[in-house]
């Protein structure tokens, strides 16, 4: 009985020394609160566009360590200029400056929250090809929380010609040189490199360029080329149609022109006194022989 006894007892004080320190364990868990946090995450975190896109951003968060809910003020910083707001995922249209965040139920994840971050650069100036970075921060009282998000402007490539005088038809005189000029016009986000020019034209004609080569034409620029069209000087006066074509490493573009060759004047001269030699000749032969 004696035995039994002392069994017991050992029994009972190998369970109260594997018990307490679990009973302390948890004593001091409930005791020491995990500390409040905000995390903001988001599946993409950079996104690409070219010059003139508007991008959008879902990020997520997360409030922990607490058991009551609490409003957080929201920023959203980025490059000078830029339209940069943040709203819900549903409506779009309502920008928000703060947002309340539940925690979650003990020993539970969640709830997530999420809102949408609106980043549009101006149209009013432009925007080099390059990363941008913006910034996304909460903060209430001494819990704060940021995420860095990245916007990739790509280059946008367009080129056009225009006449200087906004006419797509010129006159021509033959066999001399007759000048007119066109506009090289930019319109993209990248410069455009390398451009030279041609020219498809009636057979025997002269089309030449004045400069014959655009090493770089920066974005939003433009630069005026003369042209020198010279048809051959036994050129039938009429309409006709030559073709002038830019092209550029990234871009090429052309444009149509009528050309309206006339004979030189020297010609129309001649012409007349060939009539006038023919009257003539005619008039004498005509009274020589009516006086038979």
């Amino acid at each position: 009985m004696k035995l039994r006894m002392l069994f017991g007892l050992a029994l009972l004080l190998v369970s109260l020394l594997v018990i307490s320190p679990a009973v302390a364990v948890l004593a001091q868990e409930e005791e020491e609160a995990p500390p409040e946090m905000i995390t903001l995450t988001a599946k993409h975190t950079k996104l690409e566009g070219v010059y003139g896109t508007s991008f959008e951003f879902e990020v997520d968060l997360e409030y922990t360590g607490a058991t009551e809910p609490r409003i957080f003020d929201l920023t959203a910083t980025g490059p000078t200029d830029w339209d940069i707001f943040i709203t819900p995922t549903y409506p779009t249209d309502k920008h928000i400056l703060n947002i309340e965040l539940e925690p979650p139920p003990p020993f539970q994840t969640g709830p997530v929250t999420k809102i949408l971050i609106h980043v549009s650069p101006p149209l009013w100036r432009l925007s080099e090809p390059g990363e941008y970075p913006i910034t996304v921060g909460l903060t209430s009282g001494e819990v704060s929380g940021s995420i860095d998000l990245t916007v990739v402007v790509t280059s946008t490539y367009k080129m056009s010609l225009a006449p200087s005088e906004e006419r797509l038809n010129t006159t021509a005189t033959a066999g001399r040189d007759n000048y007119f000029s066109i506009e090289v016009i930019n319109g993209g986000s990248g410069a455009i490199e390398d451009i030279t020019f041609s020219s498809n034209k009636p057979s025997g004609w002269t089309v030449e360029f004045s400069p014959d080569e655009i090493d770089t034409l920066a974005a939003l620029d433009s630069q005026t080329i003369e042209v020198n069209i010279k048809p051959p000087a036994k050129t039938i006066a009429g309409d006709y149609q030559i073709s002038l074509s830019a092209k550029g490493k990234q871009i090429s573009e052309d444009i149509d022109i009528r050309v309206s060759v006339e004979t030189p004047t020297i010609w129309g001269w001649l012409g007349v006194a060939i009539i006038v030699v023919v009257i003539a000749g005619l008039i004498y032969i005509f009274m020589r022989f009516s006086r038979r």
